[in-house]
């Protein structure tokens, strides 16, 4: 036999006893953690193959086993392990003990840079003391008239829908729009009717999501010598040069209109010593340049995308699972209907700043919808130094994952009643749980910065929605996957109804009566096939508006007859 043959052997034999030892010392230090059944070698890289359903299952897994043994859980990526908890007191001391995120993070940053999300521990630190207050009260009032038209043009969207069946209300309407309202208070705008989305830009968009969400599915992807060779790197370089094209082209742009304000002298002492009330956080980032240059163009551009991404995938997976959410509890939906009478009675004007405040539960609904559909399910961090944690001690170098949606459902955190859906549990004076449990903001040092932004843009978004339509959804048993976000792939299609008012609902003129129907006038009221009661308006030629207009017409036909 060969020599070159026993000496690769030899190399083998020696690679597997170092790997079987380096296993052995790893797995003594997270001995008694309940651990997910590895395979040798692999560990459970097998259960994390596929889909988003898969990696959805395996953290729906993994919270229970939390949650029932009141510990943390040891995943493995091959012979390296992920320590998983979403206990409150060790989720406070890792938020704030680690800022480094681990590998993974770093995919996005062919798209990202190193914008606030994938930025590395120095660079974030450095960055987050300039950014950190950017989103002021006063900067977010100033994005209302943005919100209120991007919502205005989704309820006239939504209008279309009224009587049709059941419908994907995300990829038709909520992802268009929240993109559409983010890029504008990001980019900024001249008129609010202007559009910067356009269908090639929002197509690269989700192509650029779509392919992130696949190689973090594929741990073979993993290594960038092997990604770089690909199609899909390709793809993705693509996609990102047109999304970046965008952010550039409107970056020289309002560069160009700054240099010529100075040399016209247009400072804010023109403007009475008040700032505009509109200010893209562009503008904010331009500005904080001036003062430090060590904010580059391309730093700047990195941040503008981490918002735009981040804004409008968690905007659009809340208003989703709120309206699915409302849409199978009607008395939840009444009572959130309720109070934006009280507020706007009948008018539909645009919302204002104190509006949102007097929104409480509006605002409980939205809470409760993060608690149990928190649109990212799950963190990480970095473990640069030993933690020493409730329950065990985690070495340097352990990458540490925190569940959010296993914190918003814990029974140990939220009590008995934790997976129903209540969102009066916000309406007490003390607030519910424990802060480090409902991580929909995240939590500890890297929390998002721009919770005010979201609560606002979510609040516009709802009242237009409630106070002129009905939503009807069977979302008692979705089916989840996890892309970037959390997302149903089953149970989550909605159907629209026009809402009609009670002043139009005790007309004089609307009769019901045994026989079925009467009309008399403006309104007509039929009993459904569940029987229940529906009000339908009727237009100018006396037919009913809505999907039973051939039957309500025979109907019609048969009571004149009579």
């Amino acid at each position: 036999m060969p020599l070159w043959v026993y000496i690769v052997c030899v190399m083998l034999i020696c690679a597997c006893a170092a790997l079987w030892s380096y296993e052995r010392r790893v797995r003594s230090v997270f001995k008694g953690i309940p651990t997910l059944p590895p395979l040798p070698i692999i560990g459970n890289i097998h259960q994390v193959l596929g889909d988003g359903r898969v990696l959805f299952r395996l953290l729906k897994s993994v919270a229970e086993i939390c949650d029932t043994n009141n510990s943390p859980c040891i995943a493995w990526l091959g012979l390296y392990p992920i320590f998983i908890t979403h206990d409150p007191e060790d989720v406070k001391v890792i938020t704030n003990s680690c800022v480094e995120k681990p590998f993974l993070y770093n995919f996005g940053r062919v798209w990202l840079g190193h914008g606030l999300v994938t930025a590395p521990a120095a660079v974030w630190k450095h960055n987050i003391k300039k950014l950190s207050g950017t989103f002021t009260s006063s900067v977010v009032d100033g994005y209302l008239g943005v919100f209120n038209a991007q919502a205005e043009k989704l309820v006239a969207g939504l209008k279309t829908e009224v009587g049709k069946e059941p419908f994907d209300i995300i990829n038709k309407y909520l992802a268009y729009t929240t993109l559409e309202a983010i890029c504008q208070t990001a980019l900024g705008v001249s008129k609010i009717s202007e559009s910067i989305v356009t269908s090639e830009y929002y197509e690269a968009f989700n192509r650029c999501l779509e392919l992130l969400t696949a190689r973090g599915l594929n741990v073979f992807l993993y290594p960038d010598v092997i990604y770089r060779l690909t199609p899909a790197h390709r793809e993705i370089k693509r996609c990102v040069a047109i999304i970046h094209n965008v952010s550039e082209t409107v970056m020289k742009k309002r560069k160009l209109e700054r240099e010529e304000k100075k040399k016209r002298n247009k400072t804010k002492n023109e403007n009475n010593g008040e700032e505009p009330r509109f200010k893209a956080f562009l503008d904010i980032l331009m500005e904080l340049s001036e003062l430090d240059p060590s904010l580059t163009e391309q730093q700047i551009k990195s941040e503008v995308d981490t918002i735009i991404v981040g804004g409008q995938e968690t905007v659009a997976s809340t208003i989703l699972f709120t309206l699915l959410m409302i849409g199978c509890k009607p008395g939840i939906q009444n009572k959130m209907y309720d109070e934006m009478r009280r507020i706007f009675g009948d008018s539909k004007r645009p919302v204002r700043k104190e509006d949102l405040s007097e929104m409480k539960y509006c605002e409980a609904v939205i809470y409760e919808t993060l608690r149990l559909y928190p649109p990212v399910p799950g963190v990480m961090r970095y473990s640069d130094r030993d933690l020493q944690l409730k329950s065990c001690k985690i070495p340097k170098g352990t990458v540490c994952g925190i569940s959010g949606w296993g914190a918003g459902r814990s029974t140990r955190t939220w009590g008995p009643d934790a997976a129903l859906y209540r969102p009066e549990r916000w309406l007490s004076d003390t607030p519910p749980g424990n802060p480090a449990g409902f991580l929909a903001f995240s939590y500890g040092r890297r929390a998002c910065i721009g919770k005010k932004y979201a609560m606002a843009i979510l609040k516009t978004i709802l009242a237009h929605c409630l106070r002129e339509l009905e939503f009807v959804s069977q979302a008692d048993n979705m089916q989840m996957k996890i892309d970037i976000a959390l997302r149903p792939i089953s149970g989550h299609l909605i159907q629209v109804r026009q809402r009609i008012d009670d002043k139009m609902k005790n007309h004089p003129n609307t009769v019901l009566h045994s026989g079925g129907v009467d009309i008399r006038g403006l309104l007509l009221r039929v009993p459904d096939i569940h029987g229940v009661v529906r009000v339908l308006p009727m237009c100018g030629d006396r037919r009913p508006v809505g999907r039973h207009h051939y039957l309500l017409t025979r109907l019609l036909q048969r009571d004149r007859n009579c």
